[in-house]
């Protein structure tokens, strides 16, 4: 029984300890994303009116994003034929949990009430044409607040939405 016990508890330990980035592509590539390789990075105020949850990601996520589009084929311009938009959501939800405890002294049994956060970031990214014209939008979250921020866990979300992203055609 305790080897079954102890074996239970190294999977959840194990599925714990890795996160999957949960990818949803919201627009598939367009015809007109083939033979567009260059791209300039927009800055996330001019993709999102409200203010941004964890502005100091932004720093971060501006060169991890640049590095990715590169490594698919995508070259940065000035002149650019897509504009890349990025920004982050954050979904915030209330949590409750109640467990019976007994006291420590004979009272009687009482229930305990638990009030915590669950706190998810998503990062978005959207290509467009200089027009306005969307030809690839895609999400992904890993699951994780952006309070308990592990940069191994944003790069490897980074990577797994740009695998999503057709490579630059010529």
């Amino acid at each position: 029984m305790r080897v079954i016990a102890l074996i239970l508890l190294c999977l959840g330990l194990a599925t714990c300890a890795s996160h999957i980035p949960q990818i949803h592509v919201v627009q598939s590539a367009t015809p007109e994303l083939a033979g567009r390789q260059s791209f300039q990075l927009m800055p996330p105020e001019q993709a999102k009116s409200a203010p941004a949850p964890y502005p100091q990601r932004y720093a971060e996520l501006g060169p991890l994003l640049r590095q990715g589009l590169l490594e698919r084929g995508y070259r940065d311009s000035q002149t650019p034929q897509l504009l890349a938009y990025y920004w982050l959501t954050l979904d915030d939800h209330p949590l409750e949990y109640r467990v019976d405890i007994s006291p420590p002294e004979e009272l009687g049994p009482y229930q305990a009430v638990h009030r915590l956060r669950d706190e998810a970031g998503t990062l978005r990214l959207r290509l467009a044409n200089p027009d306005g014209q969307v030809l690839w939008e895609g999400t992904v979250s890993t699951g994780l607040s952006p309070g308990r921020y592990r940069v191994d866990y944003l790069q490897r979300a980074v990577r797994a939405l740009l695998q999503q992203l057709p490579e630059a055609q010529p």
